[in-house]
């Protein structure tokens, strides 16, 4: 039932996605509230099975992913903005929680979404009169491929 301590994560990634959506901006306060609801999520799973290395293992995988996520926006200027990496905190350590395979799984699914998302989302752009006209918010596929990693865990 690891699955249920991923919540924390998961829902701070949707409210991060309606306001990329609305406002393109990800706000790092609510990054931080979630990422510290995630990591006591996660601190409690390690009590509750006795495995306090989870949350270490959590903590290191979205040290990780962040820092990947970073090396993806710095090496395509303009492709992802910095609130797409801190986007990546608190829902790595939600999937971070789940071990390396659900990693992987939730970086495909997010390759996946997100090349999907961007072709909808230039088809069917409905701000494209408004300022953020050409603007794609990748905060929802991030979210989309850790919702994918984490029912694939609820599965097995």
């Amino acid at each position: 039932m690891p699955y249920l301590f991923t919540l924390p994560g998961l829902l701070c990634g949707l409210a991060l996605s309606i306001e990329d959506l609305r406002h393109r901006r990800v706000p790092v306060i609510w990054m931080m509230i979630g990422a510290i609801l995630q990591l006591v999520a996660d601190f409690a799973y390690g009590v509750w099975t006795n495995d306090l290395f989870a949350l270490l293992q959590a903590l290191l995988f979205a040290v990780l992913c962040a820092f990947i996520q970073l090396a993806l926006a710095l090496a395509a200027p303009k492709s992802l903005g910095f609130g797409d990496v801190t986007a990546m905190i608190p829902m790595g350590l939600a999937v971070g929680l789940l071990g390396l395979t659900y990693i992987v799984v939730w970086w495909l699914a997010m390759g996946a979404c997100g090349l999907l998302w961007i072709v909808l989302w230039t088809k069917f752009d409905p701000q494209r009169s408004t300022a953020y006209a050409r603007k794609i918010p990748y905060v929802p596929a991030i979210l989309a491929g850790a919702t994918v990693s984490v029912a694939l865990a609820a599965i097995a």
